[in-house]
């Protein structure tokens, strides 16, 4: 295993009031040995009227509030990346950390990458063929094009800084933005080493906790009005870039699922809940008792 040196900074995302997400954060990084930093989320209703007037109306589509903020508490997390020379992991609070997240973690700032995915959200991906770098338990294999999945990643210095970049220009919910609008040397772990609680329990796992999201929800499709008429060529614009990668299907590309193995999950989960009870404690106010 590489020594503890060579494991970049890992920070979490987190809204305060999210205490039991913050107890699984917690808790899992004792267990798996992780020196984890919170960072307080940016807060949807916190962002003025003419700030969300003004970045929510520059993608495909209106963006909502929550996938505002979320990017925005990315980006904050990108200018700290932009700044660490050994990069940054960056994770979202309904991360669970698989039985080798950890020896990943430890390799992942020399893979040679300005973008590594931990996670699967049990979409296809466009990977590039027989281009998979073997460490033994895990692989980091290259992507041509992802599309979805950032709440668990490593980003390098110079990654970082092609972001921040971009962002002068550019704003769209985070996994769009990432591996849509910017243009990095993207990489996915395989098997998968993190996975959100939500999706775990979809398969039939018994996380030890229950989350929702109010980001990744279905979204209705827009009208063909004059006043949409420039989010449909944003749109149109993206589907042009994939139909170029799906042209690449008959070349050097494979579209597939991320390899997913659920021993590495079978090994760390449930979170026992008297460890999440015993953490949650420390976050009620002295006067406040759980309800």
């Amino acid at each position: 295993m590489a020594n503890d040196t060579s494991m970049p900074e890992m920070h979490y995302i987190n809204l305060g009031r999210a205490r039991q997400r913050r107890a699984s954060m917690e808790v899992q990084a004792r267990a798996h040995g992780l020196a984890l930093t919170r960072f307080a989320a940016c807060e949807a209703a916190a962002i003025d009227e003419d700030r969300f007037a003004w970045l929510s109306t520059r993608w495909e589509r209106p963006m909502t509030r929550p996938e505002l903020a979320a990017y925005l508490s990315h980006r904050a997390l990108w200018e700290r990346a932009a700044a660490t020379p050994e990069g940054l992991v960056i994770l979202e609070d309904d991360t669970i950390f698989a039985a080798h997240f950890r020896a990943v973690a430890c390799e992942v700032a020399a893979s040679g990458y300005d973008l590594v995915n931990f996670e699967t959200v049990g979409r296809r991906k466009f990977f590039k063929k027989a281009a998979a770098s073997d460490r033994g338990r895990f692989r980091f294999t290259a992507l041509v094009r992802d599309k979805s999945g950032a709440g668990a990643y490593y980003v390098s210095q110079a990654g970082a800084r092609r972001l921040l970049a971009a962002s002068k220009t550019h704003v769209a919910p985070v996994d769009a933005y990432m591996f849509g609008v910017c243009r990095l040397k993207i990489a996915q772990v395989e098997p998968a080493a993190t996975m959100q609680v939500h999706l775990l329990q979809e398969r039939g796992f018994d996380v030890g906790l229950t989350t929702t999201t109010s980001i990744h929800q279905p979204r209705q499709r827009l009208p063909l009005t004059l006043t949409n008429l420039g989010y449909v060529a944003k749109r149109l614009r993206t589907q042009l870039r994939l139909a170029g990668v799906q042209a690449r299907r008959l070349v050097d590309v494979e579209f597939r699922r991320a390899d997913f193995d659920h021993t590495v999950f079978d090994d760390v989960l449930p979170i026992p809940a008297a460890d999440l009870d015993a953490e949650m404690r420390r976050y009620w106010p002295a006067d406040q008792t759980p309800s």
